[in-house]
């Protein structure tokens, strides 16, 4: 599990302590049918919400190792000319 997603578990774990503190027990069971479907429509949307997060946060670390490679390449392309010369010189 990435620190990323530890952050979001965290937050999740403290919506649902928020969330038994101020229901109390035995709440879900009687709940009316017009806020039960709210209730579940806001928990979806926190589902699709987490999963885009988890999506745009492995996009970010493709792209950071893409810009690393880069560098390093470039590092390589810098150093080539001089490890050609050293070599020929040897």
């Amino acid at each position: 599990m990435s620190h990323f997603e530890r952050l979001l578990q965290d937050d999740l774990n403290r919506l649902i302590d928020r969330i038994a503190v101020r229901a109390g027990e035995g709440t879900a069971a009687g709940l009316k049918s017009d806020l039960k479907a709210h209730i579940e429509r806001a928990e979806e949307h926190l589902t699709v919400l987490r999963a885009a997060l988890l999506d745009g946060y492995a996009e970010w670390e493709r792209a950071m190792d893409e810009c690393e490679d880069l560098w390093a390449l470039a590092g390589l392309r810098r150093e080539a000319p001089e490890e050609a010369a050293r070599l020929r010189a040897a």
